[in-house]
């Protein structure tokens, strides 16, 4: 394996992408470029077969669950709302509502538009947009591939860059510090000589704003500076020596909770694979 020339193929794609992350996302799977990221590491840890189905077959959940649809309708109209902030158009809220808009009534339909309105409530309105949906690459150790990533939203205030990552689920969940450590060792070589903090913004499903006794809501800054890289480095080591593995044999075990697999559909459905 070329380290070296798979990371310089994957900044060319990163530069045609355009600052686009769908597209670069895209383009790195049909390249079929080696690589690492957050979600590879975290997939192989839940159960080396999820990893085989999603980032070897490239195969997607069966049934969708729906809180992968919804949860990716509100980080894109979060998206829009600043890009269009970002672009100097004054109705970036209307721009963000258009996007939700549906015909009909339905649960999930009310608990974006209740989480968007929220949304507006605590938005960063007071920082300067420096990028939406930032896609990135970056070394990481000699014989590790190249690491690729998105970062939600990256803004700058009083001469400090914030890195913001959107959260959504029924309740708040612990924040992994694995994610965390990727991202601010990325700023921190782009961007050293700028202070950086990290903030995660969860949104909480709900029906009624008026009826609830937990805050739908919930800004969580992340303490970088405590950060341990080489421990994080560590982690992602034994996660790539899994996957290698995983691509030079053409196989892997069942080893997670079935149960909570967003990929037990295809799983235990119709592949037959290893």
């Amino acid at each position: 394996m070329d380290c070296q020339a798979d990371y310089l193929k994957i900044q060319t794609l990163l530069e045609r992408s355009e600052g686009d992350s769908e597209r670069f996302v895209a383009s790195l799977r049909q390249e079929r470029v080696p690589h690492l990221s957050y979600s590879q590491v975290t997939s192989v840890e839940f159960c080396e077969r999820r990893y085989y189905l999603e980032h070897v077959l490239h195969l997607e959940p069966f049934p969708m669950p729906e809180y992968f649809t919804k949860g990716k309708r509100l980080h894109q109209a979060i998206a829009t709302y600043y890009i269009s902030r970002a672009g100097g158009i004054d109705y970036a809220r209307d721009r963000a509502l258009e996007y939700l808009c549906e015909e009909g009534e339905s649960t999930s339909q009310r608990q974006l538009e209740i989480a968007l309105s929220v949304h507006f409530a605590n938005s960063w309105d007071h920082c300067q947009v420096l990028a939406v949906e930032l896609p990135f690459v970056m070394r990481l150790a000699p014989g590790l591939p190249a690491c690729v990533g998105v970062i939600d939203l990256v803004l700058q205030h009083d001469g400090r860059v914030i890195l913001v990552d959107h959260k959504t689920g029924r309740d708040f969940y612990p924040y992994d510090e694995l994610q965390m450590a990727i991202y601010a060792e990325f700023i921190r070589e782009q961007l050293s000589s700028l202070p950086c903090e990290f903030y995660y913004d969860h949104y909480r499903w709900v029906n009624n704003l008026g009826r609830i006794r937990k805050p739908a809501f919930q800004r969580t800054k992340v303490n970088i500076d405590g950060l341990d890289w080489p421990s994080a480095l560590e982690r992602i080591s034994v996660a790539a020596e899994k996957m290698e593995k995983i691509h030079r044999t053409g196989r892997s075990q069942r080893d997670g909770p079935c149960f909570m697999c967003p990929m037990r559909g295809p799983c235990w459905g119709s592949y037959g694979g290893a």
